[in-house]
């Protein structure tokens, strides 16, 4: 078993956070972690690609690294949640013939199947394993504790996931923002600015801003950049060069899409590629 990619503890990355949301913006993000949420209170809808989650106590969200996603508040509200993220690299070894530990995050279709919503049993064994790593101290030792409270973790999710049924409650949308997002998904290499979707759709374009930013908490500008650079990492893990999947992903400008590509992801196209 070689755990060689990195220190463990860089590797696994927890967070307990109790914020305000008028205080508290989250923008669409993308990173090579796969996540874990768990929202512990407050008035949640969780955005993954095109489908709007309503959370309640008791549900985590998991997103694998080609999906973007944020939470969007429905009131003022004070919310806590935690947040697990890990390379799924870490985990990897300790995969058995009968479990994939990733399983849950990348046997799904993209952006759905992200929701799911624990029995209170459940719950309190998530919440055991979370304060469990939380309280871990700097000993000797803590980093492979941290491991196997995650390996744990993810055996009980995957279990969940493969248990329950996959018809799943998701917020209701505006139909023109249903087929915003969907022309926007199949049209990513082509014009997407404010002024051409408003004419694709007889829409005037602030109008159209203003519902995008009502339902999803973000404009639509960001929304697109996050889906670029999402269908970016997909053709540059398929073998496409840079240059080709700059032009296929819309960007008309190729040192801005290196700028804000390696902006998103941390890395630059080329390192992305060859690693």
């Amino acid at each position: 078993m070689n755990l060689a990619y990195g220190n463990i503890d860089d590797c696994i990355r927890y967070e307990h956070k109790l914020l305000n949301p008028n205080l508290y913006n989250v923008n669409f993000h993308l990173h090579e972690e796969f996540e874990i949420y768990f929202l512990i209170s407050g008035d949640v809808n969780y955005f993954v690609e095109k489908s709007i989650y309503p959370l309640k106590y008791g549900d985590l969200m998991i997103t694998n690294n080609q999906e973007i996603h944020k939470p969007a508040f429905r009131n003022d509200r004070l919310y806590e949640r935690i947040t697990l993220q890990f390379a799924p690299h870490i985990v990897r070894p300790f995969n058995s013939p009968r479990l994939d530990l990733l399983n849950c995050f990348i046997n799904k279709p993209k952006g759905q199947q992200n929701k799911i919503s624990l029995k209170p049993s459940q719950t309190i064994e998530i919440l055991r394993l979370f304060n469990q790593m939380e309280n871990l101290k700097n000993d000797a030792g803590y980093e492979i504790l941290k491991l196997n409270y995650l390996v744990e973790m993810l055996v009980l999710i995957n279990i969940v996931f493969m248990d329950v049924n996959r018809s799943e409650s998701l917020s209701t949308m505006p139909d023109l923002l249903i087929s915003l997002l969907d022309y926007i998904d199949m049209n990513l290499e082509k014009d997407l600015t404010l002024v051409s979707l408003s004419k694709k759709f007889y829409v005037d374009r602030f109008y159209m801003g203003r519902i995008f930013k009502k339902n999803i908490g973000s404009n639509i500008h960001e929304y697109i950049l996050f889906k670029r650079i999402s269908k970016a990492k997909e053709i540059l893990s398929e073998g496409y060069n840079v240059t080709d999947t700059c032009e296929r992903c819309g960007f008309n400008d190729y040192s801005n899409f290196l700028k804000m590509f390696k902006r998103t992801v941390g890395i630059s196209p080329g390192k992305y590629k060859g690693n």
